[in-house]
């Protein structure tokens, strides 16, 4: 290389460029195993699993570079650590155990760039073995129906009968949270909360409701969107 080049980057002489290229590959085939290792074991009854996959992935061989980056050097980690500390990222890991697979794929990328590869090679069949054992019971967990709340606008006069019968059908066990007069009393909001059953559909729920007698606006807020 020239040597203008060699002179600008001086602290690549501390590392062989084969080295570098062999702990990035590591860590891409050891974080790729995380990732398989996530992806056949995560939680698949949940209603919104978020895919961690790419993620890992990356994760590893960037905490690989950077660990490749910072050396021996406390002056250079303490500087990492504080330009790394204005990262901010919006995204919320609602799972737990997402956590933990991230902090493993952190803790693989880290091992891999301070050269001990012996520390996720004996450690990733150990956290694989502990992820079979604890989703073997957990992926026959029966699926659960999103929990929803019911606001109803009726008449006075509107008979709770059939409002009811509608609810039962397609939720279970529904509970009355609220009821008000608005508007000076010529209308009453009763709020309900339940759970839609398994074969429970919203759209058919909210027509059910509009078409008992004295029921003037339905809506149904689920957890995660609302449908009127």
């Amino acid at each position: 290389m020239p040597t203008w080049f060699t002179d600008a980057f001086p602290s690549d002489a501390e590392l062989r460029w084969m080295n570098i290229v062999i702990r990035l590959l590591a860590a891409l085939v050891l974080g790729s195993l995380v990732s398989i290792i996530y992806a056949t074991t995560r939680r698949r009854y949940a209603a919104a699993a978020t895919d961690l996959s790419q993620t890992l992935l990356l994760l590893a061989v960037v905490i690989a570079m950077i660990t490749l980056a910072i050396g021996d050097s406390t002056a250079r980690a303490f500087s990492l650590v504080g330009a790394l500390a204005i990262v901010r990222f919006r995204s919320v890991v609602e799972d737990p155990r997402d956590t933990a697979f991230v902090i493993l794929a952190v803790a693989v990328g880290l091992a891999v760039g301070a050269g001990f590869i012996l520390v996720p090679l004996i450690g990733l069949p150990i956290a694989a073995i502990i992820a079979w054992a604890f989703c073997k019971n957990r992926l026959a967990a029966p699926v659960l129906a999103p929990s929803c709340r019911v606001i109803l606008r009726t008449t006075p006069e509107c008979p709770a009968g059939p409002i009811r019968e509608a609810l039962t059908t397609h939720l279970d066990r529904p509970q009355p949270r609220r009821i008000e007069t608005v508007k000076k009393g010529t209308l009453v909001d009763v709020v309900y909360s339940g759970r839609m059953n398994r074969d429970g559909d919203g759209h058919a729920l909210v027509r059910a409701l509009q078409a008992c007698p004295g029921v003037v606006g339905v809506e149904l807020v689920f957890a995660e969107k609302t449908m009127n």
